[in-house]
């Protein structure tokens, strides 16, 4: 891969890593000036609301861990090759998904596989 590609890619990185960050920040501001008060109504719905956020955070924290192994790996220069047949990805993976690790053909595999033992 291009030193401007790989350039472009850790800009991007970067960018999503502080947007999670700036998220989680967020949500524990919110946290803390959340004292709900009204009806079982009321209380039931600031509980869902509460889970399905929990739930987000947990998404977004592994796609940190995703995009803090990308960022390692276009410091260790295997930015780019699949970990599985350590093929190039395309561009337009990496352009869609940055975090991705697979190629699609090997992405395409695991994913069978996993419906298979599901």
């Amino acid at each position: 891969m291009k030193a401007k590609e790989l350039v472009f890619f850790k800009d991007l990185l970067l960018q999503q890593r502080s947007d999670i960050l700036n998220k989680a920040n967020a949500f524990k501001e919110e946290a803390k000036q959340g004292d709900v008060q009204g009806d079982e109504g009321d209380l039931a719905v600031s509980e869902l609301s509460l889970s399905l956020t929990l739930r987000l955070q947990e998404r977004q924290a592994q796609l940190l861990s995703k995009v803090d192994r990308a960022l390692a790996k276009i410091e260790e220069g295997t930015f780019g090759l699949c970990e599985s047949c350590e093929e190039p990805l395309q561009l337009g993976r990496l352009r869609a998904r940055p975090v991705a690790n697979l190629c699609i053909a090997c992405k395409e595999d695991q994913e069978n596989k996993e419906r298979v033992f599901a």
